[in-house]
C-alpha cells in the first residue's frame, strides 16, 4: 500500500478515535505511519546509503523483494513484544503506539489479500500473454496503471495490467516508449 493511503486511512482512524483519546490521538496516527521506518533503515544498512532517493527508487522498482528483514516492526515477534511490555508497564503510551502499529499492519494484510486477488482475476483474463508486448510467459507480473484517490476504488481490475518482466521493469524505468504501458505517463509505483 502507498504512504499516501496509509496516511488518509490512519487520518481517518485518528478522527473516529478523537473523542476517545483526545489529545493523544497523534500518538497511534504517528506509530501507524513511522512504523515504515524500518523499510528505510533496513535499506540504509544493507545498501550502505542515507539517500531516501535511492530507497524510494528500491521500494518502488518493478517487483521489489519483499524481504522480511525490510520489515522488522512488522514481525509478530516485536508486536507482541510491545504488548507484553505496554501490559507489563502499564504503558498507555506503548499501548497505542502498538494501536498505531497493529492498524498500519492489518491495513498491509488486507491490501495484500487484494493484490493477491487481483492477479488471480487478471493472470485468467491474461492468459500467460503480456498485454504489452504480447508475448507468453509463465508467469506475469501486476502493473499499476492508474492510483485512483477514491480508496473504496482502490482495487478495480481497470487499474490494473499484466505484464511480462521485461515489459514491467521497461514500464517502471520509462525505457519503453512506444507501448502504452511504457510510457511515462503509466508510470506509478508498483505497490
Amino acid at each position: 500500500m502507498r504512504t499516501q493511503e496509509h496516511v488518509k486511512l490512519s487520518a481517518a482512524a485518528a478522527l473516529i478515535a478523537f473523542p476517545w483519546l483526545k489529545t493523544d490521538v497523534w500518538i497511534p496516527f504517528a506509530a501507524s505511519i513511522l512504523i515504515d521506518v524500518d523499510h528505510y533503515l533496513w535499506h540504509a544498512i544493507t545498501h550502505r546509503t542515507l539517500s531516501l532517493r535511492a530507497a524510494v527508487r528500491y521500494f518502488t522498482q518493478a517487483n521489489p523483494p519483499r524481504r522480511p528483514e525490510a520489515r522488522l516492526l512488522h514481525h509478530p515477534l516485536v508486536l507482541g513484544s510491545l504488548l507484553f511490555l505496554a501490559i507489563r508497564l502499564r504503558s498507555r503510551l506503548l499501548a497505542l503506539i502498538l494501536a498505531g502499529f497493529l492498524f498500519h499492519v492489518s491495513l498491509d494484510v488486507i491490501h495484500v489479500r487484494q493484490m493477491s486477488r487481483l492477479m488471480q482475476i487478471l493472470n485468467e483474463q491474461a492468459q500467460g500473454q503480456c498485454q504489452e508486448c504480447g508475448e507468453h510467459v509463465d508467469k506475469l507480473q501486476l502493473h499499476t496503471l492508474h492510483v485512483t484517490r477514491n480508496l473504496f476504488d482502490r482495487y478495480n481490475p481497470r487499474h490494473f495490467v499484466m505484464l511480462c518482466p521485461p515489459c514491467h521493469e521497461r514500464a517502471h524505468s520509462g525505457h519503453g516508449e512506444s507501448g502504452p504501458y511504457g510510457s511515462r505517463r503509466f508510470q506509478l509505483p508498483m505497490v
